[in-house]
């Protein structure tokens, strides 16, 4: 959530970020859903009663959104979701450590409110800077996207499985595009985007499940000897080397031999730790 630009002498916007991007201008933008103050909805012109107040910690999210300059970014405001149901006296308990809350929505077009029960934008993947209560009795998926470009099919297939009672999380997306990757990773910061051939990454899948067939045992003592018992035995001979940990994995790739390549961290024991790209042959 944040608070932006807003005309001299008006206190600023409140909103919450739905996606980062670079327009065609080279020109950084963000989307942005709006909160309302009770003074921006039909609350402003209601006629009152002299001792009624509006809780100034309390806004309303509404549906109106639009596309802004990521430098009218003020700062980060925090909001937290709370039942509608709570009383007055719990709802500003729950709001204490937080600049703001909300437990309702608005429409601008017909100037009306609804209670919020579950905000599908939290199960869509976007990030928000408070928890809200999760139903563990929802169920839930993953997702793989290919050809994923920016993200926004398999985001509009979350938000439209949140209406059906399903958490569906995309948790691999896989684009050629670096451009587009970058922006999927800005918006989805926990999901594992991959700058690739999908017909690379398809058969990375095949090949990893070959591996695994092949050096997996759920019986130890059938296993192969481990590196560390290998060395034992004897010296390394030339153009072998100790690896610690295995800390990426590709198939293929631009002027490359169609086949398995790791990223490897060398092991503390050898002279220098590097990180390389091995090729792994399948026997």
């Amino acid at each position: 959530m944040v608070s932006a630009d807003a005309e001299e002498g008006k206190p600023h916007f409140i909103g919450r970020i739905t996606e980062l991007f670079e327009g065609t201008d080279h020109v950084k933008y963000f989307n942005c859903r709006w909160f309302f103050r009770s003074e921006d909805t039909v609350i402003s012109t209601a006629k009152l009663v002299d001792d009624h107040s509006h809780d100034p910690k309390r806004v309303f999210l509404s549906d109106e959104r639009n596309d802004n300059p990521l430098d009218c970014i003020v700062s980060k405001v925090k909001i937290l979701q709370v039942d509608p149901k709570l009383d007055l006296e719990a709802k500003a308990q729950l709001a204490a450590d937080n600049d703001l809350y909300y437990d309702m929505s608005y429409t601008v077009p017909y100037s009306t409110f609804e209670n919020i029960t579950n905000d599908i934008n939290e199960i869509s993947g976007i990030s928000s800077d408070a928890d809200s209560e999760v139903d563990t009795s929802v169920a839930t998926a993953t997702l793989l996207d290919l050809y994923s470009g920016c993200g926004g099919m398999s985001t509009g297939l979350c938000l439209g499985a949140a209406l059906a009672g399903l958490k569906l999380e995309t948790r691999w997306a896989v684009d050629f595009n670096s451009h587009a990757c970058k922006s999927l990773k800005s918006n989805h910061p926990k999901t594992e985007v991959r700058n690739e051939k999908a017909d690379d990454f398809l058969s990375l899948l095949k090949e990893w499940a070959v591996l695994c067939d092949q050096y997996v045992h759920d019986n130890n003592a059938e296993a192969p000897p481990s590196m560390d018992e290998e060395e034992e035995e004897g010296e390394l001979e030339k153009d072998e080397y100790v690896v610690q940990k295995l800390t990426d994995i590709c198939y293929g790739g631009i002027d490359r031999k169609s086949c398995i390549y790791f990223k490897v961290l060398h092991h503390p024991s050898s002279s220098f730790l590097v990180l390389i790209l091995l090729l792994f042959r399948l026997l």
